[in-house]
């Protein structure tokens, strides 16, 4: 497999994860929080045999690579937030 399309995959490994962690946690109660928190799971569902392909790779699993880009994205998104009044 090429270097580009293995980056792709870490993109759409890493995108998935933090889609669990962040559905996970904000467990929405609004009818259209909850149908989103569904069809999300819907989504992770048919993607985890994907998952676990990458997870089972020892330098992911065993290294903070998930846990430093979920870090880079939360640092960004703060240091950039407005609140958008309109």
């Amino acid at each position: 497999m090429n270097k580009k399309k293995t980056l792709k995959f870490h993109k759409l490994a890493f995108l998935t994860n933090l889609l669990i962690m962040e559905l996970d946690e904000l467990k929405p109660t609004a009818e259209i929080g909850v149908n989103l928190h569904h069809k999300s799971k819907e989504f992770i569902l048919a993607l985890e045999p994907f998952l676990e392909v990458v997870y089972d790779s020892k330098q992911i699993c065993s290294g903070t690579y998930l846990s430093d880009m979920t870090n880079k994205i939360d640092t960004i998104i703060r240091k950039n937030y407005e609140l958008i009044t309109d």
